[in-house]
């Protein structure tokens, strides 16, 4: 059960990700440069292969503007789209 949870939150902090990066126009190569990580990283997160760590999280929403909390467990303010 705890890995389907885990597997779980991968998915959807990748699909906030996706979301995120659509709306704001970038490509994962423009994110990664951006966020100063490396585009696979992206590509993984996004597919839900991997959880982001907590300076990635950071990261990743100060480049797409969008709130920590919101990116990284979907909670807190929504991004300025929804």
């Amino acid at each position: 059960m705890k890995l389907e949870t885990g597997r779980l939150a991968a998915l959807s902090v990748g699909l906030r990700l996706k979301t995120a990066r659509d709306k704001r126009g970038l490509t994962m190569t423009q994110l990664a440069e951006s966020a100063g990580v490396g585009t696979s990283t992206i590509n993984q997160i996004e597919k839900g292969l991997t959880q982001p760590r907590g300076d990635t999280v950071e990261k990743l929403a100060r480049s797409l503007s969008v709130p920590r909390a919101w990116l990284a467990h979907g909670d807190g303010e929504k991004p300025d789209w929804e």
